[in-house]
Order: C-alpha cells, then sequence, then structure tokens
C-alpha cells in the first residue's frame, strides 16, 4: 500500500475521503494569468466530484487560481491547488463550466484551446467516445 493509500484510509481500513476517487488518465490542461494566458499541460490521474489528482512538471509553480480543462468531458473546472508533491498535485474544484455550452465569456480561451486541440486527444468534441 502506498503512503497516499494510507493516508486515504484511517487506522480502522475505513475510507476517510469525502468523496470516491476514479482513477483516470486523461490529458489536460492548466491555464492561469489574468486571461488565462499562461497554460501547462498535464494528466487527470484521478477525479472526484470536487477534486482531481493531476501529474505536471514539478518545475512548474501552481497559481493559487487555475482553470483546469479536461479535455474527453469538454469541461473547464475554476481550481485551487490543495498540495504538492513532486510531478503529482490535488486540486479542490470550485465551479464546472461545460464548454459546449460556454456562459462565461472570461474563459473562452480556454474553449479555444479544447475545440483546437480535443479532436487530436479524444474523440470530437460533440460528445463522442473518448
Amino acid at each position: 500500500m502506498s503512503v497516499e493509500t494510507a493516508r486515504a484510509f484511517g487506522p480502522s481500513g475505513v475510507e476517510r475521503r469525502a468523496e470516491p476517487r476514479t482513477p483516470t488518465n486523461i490529458p489536460a490542461r492548466l491555464f492561469y494569468g489574468a486571461k488565462y494566458e499562461g497554460w501547462i499541460d498535464c494528466v487527470i490521474k484521478d477525479r472526484s466530484a470536487k477534486g482531481a489528482k493531476i501529474q505536471a512538471p514539478a518545475v512548474f509553480q501552481l497559481s493559487r487560481k487555475l482553470v483546469l480543462l479536461d479535455y474527453r468531458a469538454g469541461e473547464a473546472f475554476l481550481a485551487q491547488p490543495r498540495w504538492r508533491k513532486n510531478d503529482l498535485a490535488g486540486l479542490w474544484l470550485e465551479v464546472r463550466h461545460d464548454l459546449r455550452e460556454l456562459q462565461d465569456p472570461s474563459l473562452e480561451p480556454v474553449r479555444q484551446a479544447w475545440l483546437a486541440l480535443a479532436p487530436g486527444l479524444v474523440s470530437a468534441p460533440d460528445g463522442g467516445e473518448g
């Protein structure tokens, strides 16, 4: 059992996390900056309703406010980092935005990246299987 797994379970072996996590290996991108002009590619390693564990180069300093783009789901999440260990980081996912029906114009750069790159990473962004 890994140290991380041991921390997720208490001494009794009962899950301590509020929400179950689903293992994934989804290509993603983190956006940061006033107009989300900065970005770095990452991989979503696991997800829950309100959190994600991502893998991104350790040399990248995580901003306090990020947008996580999930190419497969066509979703963008306003996110905050909660922990960091080497190339792994835990993010708290605050607000979900469906990029197919985007209501927030400030996220248009994120939507444009999804439209341009998703077809090469997963099936077409029209909802096809990935």
